[in-house]
């Protein structure tokens, strides 16, 4: 296994830490991982504003540990995650364990630098992440929210409870995607980070805090969240083929089809085959930004037996042809 073990820092000086540990050099702020730790990259990138962000794209080839030690200034870490080829994910706050088990795990949690964090995976996980690191001033400066904010407080209080995790939507990955499309030779490269950063941070505490002013009264409770997470990982773990129909989901999650539905769209914004649409319709944007990929091998990456049904499903989509890319 590959341990690692630091103190609480910022993420440029975690890079070199890092690298010094896997016996890697850091060039242009970017790690590549040797091969007998894993394939990908670790960037690390400080914005005008103060924010820093790490960017990974990695799949490990052993199993990994990252054990983060308590700091002494209060600053925060805001991860987002999208996992695959997972067999099990364990992620410690302090004395507060959770555990995934699912094949894809998708999601986003805040820590605060004076709690201890473990992060341990399998061999052969996939892990596409964007950490965003900034300090209690930063936060109050830019975004209005201090470190006494009852919210707040509440929220880091949390810690591994399920609630305490921010399910990745479409939106969330849309934003992903553009942030992992950014090209470090693009000119605007910088301001077109920070900008799509910027969301993700708004769009993580907009729903901070409408998630905190549910708990005072009707609250979908952990259980069901991390029964829906579940649920949306069979949805988008193979976009290959059509979705398991809403009465399977409904066997799997053991609710009604009707509870499904309504919790599936009250959590994820969408009903069940819509997400699962939108996410497959990402996918072959991707896929074709990429330029590995013919239009007519996308759309047979991803089940489409009929070409001209791949074209109007991305057109409605993305209002232009996926030929125009």
């Amino acid at each position: 296994m590959f341990s690692f073990s630091y103190e609480y820092c910022n993420h440029t000086d975690y890079l070199r830490s890092l690298a010094k540990y896997a016996g890697v050099e850091v060039i242009n702020n970017t790690v590549l991982l040797p091969p007998a730790i894993g394939n990908g990259y670790i960037k690390a990138l400080e914005f005008a504003n103060g924010l820093q962000v790490l960017i990974n794209e990695v799949m490990i080839n052993e199993d990994v540990s990252f054990i983060r030690k308590p700091g002494r200034d209060e600053s925060y870490t805001l991860r987002f995650d999208e996992i695959k080829n997972l067999k099990a994910l364990t992620i410690q706050i302090d004395e507060d364990e959770l555990k995934q088990e699912n094949q894809v795990y998708s999601g986003a949690f805040l820590t605060n630098s004076l709690s201890e964090l473990s992060y341990t995976a399998n061999a052969g996980t996939e892990d596409r992440c964007i950490n965003i690191f900034f300090t209690a001033e930063w936060l109050k400066n830019h975004a209005g929210i201090s470190a006494l904010d009852e919210a707040f407080k509440q929220y880091l209080s949390l810690k591994t409870a399920t609630f305490n995790f921010e399910v990745l939507n479409f939106e969330y990955r849309a934003l992903m995607e553009e942030i992992f499309e950014i090209k470090d030779d693009h000119p605007m490269q910088k301001v077109m980070l920070q900008n799509r950063v910027m969301l993700l941070l708004e769009k993580f505490f907009r729903s901070l805090y409408s998630r905190m002013g549910q708990r005072a009264g009707s609250q979908i409770d952990d259980h069901t969240i991390k029964s829906m997470m579940h649920v949306e990982s069979i949805l988008v773990g193979n976009l290959s083929v059509p979705p398991p129909t809403i009465p399977v989901l409904a066997r799997t999650a053991m609710m009604s089809e009707t509870k499904l539905k309504n919790l599936f769209k009250t959590i994820y914004g969408l009903n069940p085959y819509e997400y699962y649409q939108k996410n497959r319709m990402l996918k072959a944007r991707q896929l074709l930004r990429s330029k590995k990929y013919s239009v007519k091998e996308t759309g047979t990456a991803l089940g489409f037996k009929n070409l001209s049904n791949f074209t109007i499903a991305y057109k409605k989509e993305f209002k232009s042809l996926p030929s125009e890319i």
